[in-house]
């Protein structure tokens, strides 16, 4: 060894024996001062939560009715999916469900439901990436390194809108999905008291989307491969015992769902992703790479180039050689994800949570120039002003959605014409299933009894419950859903829909 690679390596070497506990003094002070910031940018930047009365549509819609069930914790399985079927389970429902229950009908703070949902994602995504720096912590304890990554992290989001201020799940995948890149590859680089981070990431991805019954599995169980088999690392009862417990969590609604209405969801993800050819590898590996910059183009170079700098860094540091090998393997099962599990390759959303990915080799990179070059820790406050400077002007955290008028308008005026008999909604073409299922929250919401005609096509969307009985079909007053494309509206128009931005317009009208 040279004197100049001794110079590089030894201020490495004295942090790793330095700190060899999981817990460190200032963790908590990180974890709870990042949050607290993510939180007041978040909610700062989306202030009209507290105020504007905002109602549910599309996804929003159906959600929400699955979280009137999880207020009364009757709520055993995830939302629904296009492909036909319910993901793993409800966590993130409750989520939504407590924000709900706590900020609009306890404290009163929002006007309208959903917003209380809204700020409980919120909350949640700034946990999540206040969780992240709290594992980096650990194995760097410097507040200024925790800066300088709070700032990449800012810009990042900027770049990538949506990814901490949207609650659209698709989106809140990719805090959660950061915490688990992190937690694992802390765990399998020694910090073994980590394994509850680990679990509750991976408990809150394995609920959300039947994607992550693939994706969990694979890093996590290597990650234990490792640890436990491999390698024998000691791990403390206690840690044991606290990952227990958070998996046992996570898996009691799941199971309990199993037994009660046997067999349950899982068996239906056996086939998923066979209902379509396999994509050819290298539609796969673009598929991969838009999440790595601009254009796939682009993708490709900063992927690589990120790779190469990190791996030039993290000469002898566990933590940075662990990190690039589970975004090594991200990628690669992405891409495998991408060949046999994804039917519409064109569709983006479905890997928005891979965004993580290039996110944490950013960081990775950045741990390993600091510990290179000293000063360069001194640069992470400029870097978090620039973060926020560039957060505030260009209006990135704020929460966008898709807003939809005159929902409780058209309900109202369904109850005048149906009196005290049961509304039924029919919806031509089959894409106002959107309106139908906001049409159907809102009679929830307002203590009428509105409900879907169409079991077959309905009942992923707004559960058995609100799919009319041969009884209410018999004795109900129709209503139609009508959307610009399908025609001139027949019968009565009772009320008018349609988004903020005048794009679709939407009738409902009586036919009886």
């Amino acid at each position: 060894m040279t004197k100049s690679d001794q110079v590089i390596v030894d201020p490495v070497v004295r942090v790793e024996e330095e700190v060899r506990t999981t817990f460190q003094p200032g963790g908590l002070a990180v974890f709870i001062v990042a949050w607290l910031a993510y939180a007041t940018a978040l909610l700062t930047s989306s202030r009209d939560l507290f105020t504007r009365m905002l109602y549910e549509h599309e996804d929003a819609a159906a959600f929400s009715i699955q979280v009137i069930a999880a207020k009364d914790f009757d709520l055993l399985i995830g939302h629904y999916s296009r492909i036909g079927f319910h993901h793993p389970g409800p966590a993130l429902i409750y989520v939504q469900a407590f924000g709900e229950w706590l900020f609009h009908d306890v404290l009163q703070w929002v006007p309208t439901p959903w917003n209380g949902q809204a700020i409980a994602i919120l909350l949640l995504n700034a946990a999540m990436m206040a969780l992240a720096l709290n594992v980096v912590y650990s194995w760097y304890p410097s507040w200024t390194l925790m800066a300088g990554l709070g700032g990449a992290s800012l810009l990042f989001v900027t770049v990538y809108r949506d990814l901490i201020s949207g609650i659209w799940f698709p989106y809140v995948y990719f805090a959660i999905f950061l915490v688990f890149l992190v937690a694992v590859s802390s765990v399998v680089a020694g910090r073994t008291g980590h394994l509850w981070i680990a679990a509750l990431a991976g408990g809150l991805l394995f609920h959300g989307n039947a994607a992550f019954v693939f994706f969990v599995p694979a890093l996590g169980g290597v990650a234990l491969y490792l640890v436990v088999w491999r390698w024998k690392l000691e791990i403390a009862k206690k840690d044991w015992w606290l990952f227990g417990a958070v998996v046992a969590v996570f898996a009691f609604p799941i199971l309990l769902n199993t037994i009660v209405n046997f067999p349950g969801e899982l068996p239906k993800y056996v086939g998923y992703g066979g209902g379509h050819g396999i994509h050819m590898p290298w539609t796969a590996v673009s598929y991969a790479m838009q999440f790595w910059g601009p254009s796939r183009l682009l993708g490709y170079v900063i992927c690589v180039a990120l790779f190469i700098l990190v791996v030039r860094v993290a000469r002898r540091q566990k933590f940075l050689n662990s990190g690039l090998a589970f975004c090594a393997a991200s990628v690669a099962l992405m891409v495998v994800y991408a060949m046999i599990g994804i039917d519409q390759i064109d569709q983006a959303y479905i890997g928005y949570f891979s965004y993580a990915v290039p996110l944490f080799m950013c960081m990775l990179a950045l741990i390993g120039l600091t510990q290179r070059t000293e000063w360069l820790k001194f640069a992470g406050v400029g870097l978090l002003v620039v973060g926020i400077v560039v957060a505030a002007m260009t209006h990135s955290l704020a929460n966008r959605r898709n807003e939809v008028l005159g929902i409780p308008a058209s309900l109202q005026a369904m109850e005048r014409v149906a009196g005290d008999r049961p509304i039924v909604l029919e919806r031509r073409p089959h894409k106002a299933w959107a309106d139908v299922t906001a049409l159907v929250l809102a009679g929830v919401r307002d203590g009428s009894r509105v409900c879907a005609d169409d079991r077959n096509k309905m009942e992923l969307l707004v559960t058995t419950e609100f799919v009319c009985t041969p009884e209410e079909l018999a004795r109900g007053v129709r209503f139609v859903v009508w959307w610009k494309e399908a025609g001139a509206p027949a019968g009565h128009v009772v009320g008018e829909m349609g988004p903020a931005n005048g794009s679709q317009h939407v009738w409902v009208t009586a036919v009886d």
